[in-house]
């Protein structure tokens, strides 16, 4: 790729040639009607991208405007598009809808001081699952916030927005036949202060808003562990039965449901069967993690169970690592997070059934850990994490004895117990967030040609008036 393009991802072929021309908001609407039949939401972000743009002069026998072309080709790979640009013609193919738009998106980052360049780009994803997970549980974001995240994720072409809706400090989503978890386990955050949910009609809001952009939202319910708040509605599912309060604090894995109470899996039933019910993607993540107070055996048998509860309900299910041992449905997605957890069955997991594994590694992609030591957000709980940190890695490497076929994605994760606002959620994910993308649309690598585009996207992020971080990394 060209080092004077500030394209992120980074294209895998881009070939820039010689001159520019203006950028023309009519061409821009010419590419938007030959969209419109078969990329509507491509031909929608045309028209913003033209509403964006600065008046030209108007076009003439030297300065004409192109013409332009874009057209469906199905032998192209998934996602993947053709982006030709020359002052004659523009010329946009895609394998389907989703590669039409991330084609537009890249031409919305090829346009510098209201030009546009000579270039031929060829594309396409390394990865069919590239994610942004956003914690609602330990702080809430409200539709607006999550909306201006799925607006991140697809700028940087992820296709998947993962919402942590429950934790031991709150539980963040309405769920059928269950009116107590958000009546009352939902009042509280991270620090004893005001909580919140999302109705159901919010969030298929949210999920209107993300299809716009080629994004799917996974919800996740965190089971059996991370369950505090669920039993303070529900104090039955407990193992005990007794009633507790709201927690307010970051400690982990001391909370389980009852494993296997009939009471417990017919709110289970409830939980799992609304989430399924309305959740149009075809994954749910159903957690797994850090169940400190568990048994191995009793662990997966649970997990088991779930598993099949899931596929009753017609969806497929994302856990995180430490699910891997038990015997889950096929298909499932495996969320890799951390290498203090002993990793050596992970490759044999890969090998001998089917299912996959999502990269999350928290030395790279944990977007909630500090910059450096002194920075003022964030946790250091993995170390921390600056944009190298966060651009200069492959899943492949990352995840111990994991054959690369069996790598489906690559997901940055955003924990919210520092971060009560959206400008501290926008300063954790920018700039980093774009190098995490790089990683998931694997894009060729090479630092210095990143950080240049890098600091040439802060006017952007300025004009919008999106927080960042002024890494020293970078020179802005």
């Amino acid at each position: 790729m060209s080092d004077n393009l500030a394209i992120i991802p980074a294209p895998q072929q881009c070939d820039l040639g010689e001159g520019s021309a203006a950028l023309r908001p009519d061409a821009l609407l010419r590419l938007a009607a030959d969209l419109e039949p078969w990329a509507p939401h491509a031909a929608r972000l045309a028209r913003e991208v033209a509403d964006e743009a600065p008046s030209a002069p108007e076009p003439s026998e030297t300065t004409p405007t192109p013409a332009t072309m874009a057209a469906h080709d199905p032998s192209l790979p998934a996602e993947g598009y053709t982006l030709d640009l020359s002052p004659e013609q523009w010329r946009l193919t895609a394998t389907d809808a989703a590669g039409a738009y991330w084609a537009v998106q890249t031409l919305r980052q090829a346009v510098a001081g209201g030009r546009v360049p000579t270039m031929r780009c060829s594309d396409a994803p390394a990865y069919p699952v590239r994610g942004l997970m956003l914690d609602v549980a330990r702080h809430v974001f409200g539709v607006a916030d999550i909306e201006r995240a799925i607006d991140l994720a697809s700028r940087y072409k992820l296709n998947q927005v993962h919402l942590h809706l429950t934790d031991d400090q709150g539980w963040r989503l309405e769920i059928e036949n269950r009116p107590l978890l958000t009546e009352r386990a939902s009042a509280n955050d991270v620090d004893g202060g005001a909580g919140g949910f999302l109705t159901l009609a919010d969030y298929a809001r949210l999920q209107d808003y993300a299809e716009a952009r080629h994004v799917v939202v996974v919800p996740e319910v965190d089971l059996p562990g991370h369950t505090h708040a669920a039993q303070v509605a529900y104090p039955e599912i407990s193992p005990d039965g007794a009633e507790r309060e709201p927690y307010a604090g970051i400690e982990v894995g001391f909370s389980s449901v009852h494993l296997t109470s009939p009471t417990t899996w017919e709110w289970l039933d409830d939980v799992v069967g609304t989430l399924a019910r309305h959740t149009r993607g075809q994954r749910i993540h159903l957690g797994g993690d850090e169940v400190h107070t568990l048994g191995r055996e009793e662990y997966h048998a649970f997990l088991e169970r779930l598993g099949a509860l899931a596929s009753t309900h017609g969806k497929e299910l994302i856990l995180w690592q430490e699910a891997a041992e038990a015997t889950l449905p096929a298909g499932t997605l495996l969320q890799y997070w951390t290498h203090e957890i002993d990793a050596s069955a992970l490759g044999e997991v890969a090998r001998t059934r089917d299912v996959g594994f999502i990269a999350s590694p928290a030395k790279h992609a944990y977007l909630d850990l500090k910059y450096d030591d002194d920075f003022p957000l964030g946790l250091t709980w993995a170390g921390t994490v600056e944009v190298r940190d966060a651009y200069d890695w492959e899943p492949v490497d990352a995840l111990p004895g994991i054959p690369t076929e069996s790598i489906r994605g690559v997901e940055a994760c955003l924990w919210s117990e520092t971060l009560r606002t959206w400008e501290d959620v926008a300063t954790m994910l920018l700039p980093r967030l774009p190098a995490v993308a790089s990683v998931a649309w694997g894009s060729p690598r090479d630092w210095d040609t990143f950080r240049t585009a890098l600091a040439a996207h802060a006017s952007t992020w300025r004009a919008a008036n999106l927080p960042y971080h002024p890494s020293p990394q970078i020179d802005w």
